[in-house]
């Protein structure tokens, strides 16, 4: 008898090889999908599955065969799935996993992946770890499909329109898509399961925490490098496919790309293919969490306390008990990628609790904020920024100070500087002074002169500087506009420590590069000048502070700017008279900052490829002579000002002491100073 089923086994495998091999595809269709014919087949399958996949399968899913015979592809396509229904499950799933990560287009990708979606619906809840791998080979797959490298270095508005029909995006929302329709009955599969969101939910090792865990590292790169939701969104009429249609989609007719898109569009709202995948994922890790919000006390808890077993590995302690403590299961920048398509992309559900204070989501959310600024790819940090502008907006109280014992505000700010400072990307620039300007005033008086004082001590870039001096202004300008008493921050000793040793100083006395530290002197002589003429009451203590500021900053800034003046214009004409002056350490710093703008502009001529400076022809010494002493000039112009301004306010504080008259309004003083 079993002698007998072995050689009926190999008999349906010879008949399904000889209907193959004279192309009748209809034959082994009605093999599978006949009741009658199945049922007497079914109990040989499991004996010939691996046989199947090993000779039949694996040979015919290439790419040749589904470019040159389309329909052998599509037969064996379903002869796979059959197979995965009845093959010795783990190690038909160690083939499925070498062929995710090796495959070479989207039919072969997802050829494979239809075949994991059924040995993983038939490994059920049991072995966890097993479906973790799995998953993991897609997340693989996904990482590695090549890209445009302007997504990694940073693109404009106008790119980010012509982003999907770009041929590499097109393969990688392919990708996405078919990978929504491979998990979709797993995730029902496990909603079922535990129909109930758990409150108390177990943190370990399960099959829900293991598709939550994958959905999430989905949503991280290279699908947040497509974060184009600041984009206005291009139309499409109900019905119509889009113009970067993925080829090629053969699939079930109910899991084609058109489908998907009706299934998936909200009623009434266009949405890209990168927006459409955004929202799904999201919803979808929603489903899974119940609770949106819960995974924020777990970033503070690895941020904060970081009590780790194997810091290189990113593992903490208790790990075993909480796959979300673990960075290679639950990267940061992919969690923070959820939080900003919730929040920024308002998929918030209205189910979600309301219980969480804005305080602590602000906080909380600041560790993602962070981990988003210090990525090196800048669509990356524009959802950092818009994440942390969203977060701020819906505080409703003033940030207490003693929020700034958390070791999060000084990475964060950190990052956000060095990105306002330094990005290449200037709507990033723009967009994150914005932020750090919210940033600051969202917290009480104490803590704003806190920020504002580390900041102006430690940061180097001069706009920035320059930039926290003014905010620093305009707060005690707005406090002298009351006529309650001034707090300690904007008034006595810690208003003059702020302008003395943060403002009004120039960093090395005489010898100072005057035009490297233009903005930050300019707006100390302007605030030197509000403060003469806003404040003849002394109310600030200005005035005790004055002489000091005199000492330290006016009477040397003078001598220097006489000093920088005298020393460009002679220069000049040493240039103009055709004289070499190779020695002077100031004037080559600015001639080579020329000499490197116009080698990286590409002017440079040829011969100038191994690293030595263009040199630099006599038009252009002239043209840098000529905008240093202009920048000199101004900057001597607004010294003058403040000095009259400074005098004048003298004279007007001794006659009010000698005549007892009241002080000028300061609509009076803002005309004056006009």
């Amino acid at each position: 008898m079993k002698m007998d089923t072995v050689t009926e086994a190999e008999n349906l495998l010879r008949l399904i090889k000889r209907m193959l091999l004279e192309r009748d595809y209809d034959g082994v269709k009605m093999l599978f999908q006949s009741p009658t014919v199945f049922a007497e087949i079914e109990p040989h399958m499991a004996a010939i599955a691996m046989e199947l996949y090993n000779e039949i399968c694996a040979p015919t899913l290439t790419d040749d065969t589904n470019v040159d015979d389309a329909p052998l592809f599509d037969c064996v396509n379903e002869l796979l799935k059959i197979v995965a229904r009845y093959a010795s499950l783990h190690p038909f799933m160690l083939e499925l996993m070498e062929k995710i990560e090796e495959s070479s287009s989207i039919a072969i990708f997802s050829a494979y992946l239809r075949a994991l979606q059924v040995v993983l619906l038939r490994q059920g809840s049991a072995k966890p770890q097993a479906i973790e791998w799995c998953l993991s080979s897609v997340v693989t797959r996904i990482r590695e499909l090549p890209l445009p490298d302007y997504l990694s270095e940073g693109y404009d508005e106008q790119q980010a329109h012509l982003l999907e029909q770009e041929q590499q995006i097109e393969q990688l929302m392919a990708h996405y898509i078919t990978i929504d329709l491979c998990y979709e009955p797993l995730l029902k599969a496990v909603l079922q399961q535990d129909a109930r969101a758990p409150i108390f939910r177990d943190c370990g090792l399960n099959r829900r925490n293991v598709l939550t865990c994958f959905l999430l590292q989905l949503l991280g790169k290279p699908l947040a490098l497509l974060e184009v939701s600041n984009v206005p969104k291009r139309l499409l009429q109900p019905g119509q496919a889009h113009t970067c249609t993925p080829s090629p989609w053969r699939l079930r007719p109910e899991l084609t790309q058109q489908n998907y898109l009706l299934a998936r569009a909200n009623a009434g709202k266009t949405q890209t293919y990168v927006q459409q995948v955004q929202h799904t994922l999201t919803s979808d890790i929603t489903r899974l969490l119940g609770d949106p919000y819960y995974l924020l006390g777990l970033v503070e808890q690895r941020a904060r306390w970081k009590r780790r077993l194997d810091a290189a590995n990113g593992v903490y302690e208790m790990s075993s008990h909480n796959m979300f403590l673990i960075d290679d299961k639950l990267p940061l920048p992919a969690l923070a990628m959820y939080y900003h398509a919730l929040l920024v992309g308002q998929l918030l559900p209205a189910t979600a609790p309301k219980i969480y204070a804005p305080l602590f989501l602000f906080e909380s959310s600041l560790y993602l904020v962070a981990v988003l600024l210090e990525q090196p790819e800048p669509p990356l940090q524009h959802c950092g920024l818009r994440l942390n502008d969203y977060m701020l907006s819906i505080l409703t109280e003033a940030v207490p100070q003693r929020s700034l014992d958390l070791e999060v505000h000084k990475r964060y700010c950190e990052a956000l500087c060095k990105i306002t400072g330094y990005s290449p990307q200037e709507p990033l620039r723009q967009l994150g002074l914005q932020v750090l300007h919210h940033y600051i005033l969202a917290f009480e008086d104490a803590a704003k002169y806190f920020i504002l004082k580390n900041l102006l001590e430690t940061l180097q870039h001069d706009g920035i500087l320059g930039y926290l001096a003014g905010m620093y202004k305009d707060l005690v300008a707005a406090a002298l506009e009351k006529k309650a008493p001034l707090s300690d921050v904007y008034s006595g000793i810690k208003f003059r420590s702020m302008l003395l040793r943060c403002v009004c100083v120039l960093p090395q006395d005489v010898k100072s590069d005057l035009l490297l530290h233009s903005v930050s002197l300019s707006n100390a002589l302007n605030i030197l000048r509000y403060f003469a003429m806003a404040d003849l009451e002394n109310r600030t203590g200005f005035w005790h502070a004055l002489p000091e500021i005199e000492e330290r900053l006016l009477q040397p800034l003078g001598k220097a700017l006489n000093f920088s003046l005298a020393h460009y214009k002679a220069y000049r004409e040493r240039v103009r008279n055709g004289q070499s002056a190779s020695d002077d350490e100031l004037m080559q710093k600015q001639l080579n900052m020329l000499a490197v703008n116009i080698s990286n502009s590409g002017m440079g001529g040829e011969g100038e490829g191994d690293g030595n400076l263009p040199d630099i022809g006599r038009e252009e010494k002239l043209e840098v002579l000529a905008g240093s002493i202009t920048g000199l000039e101004s900057l001597r112009v607004l010294y003058l000002l403040a000095s009259d301004n400074l005098e004048q306010s003298i004279a007007r504080r001794k006659q009010a002491t000698a005549t007892n008259t009241t002080t000028p309004t300061a609509m009076e003083l803002e005309l004056e100073q006009r």
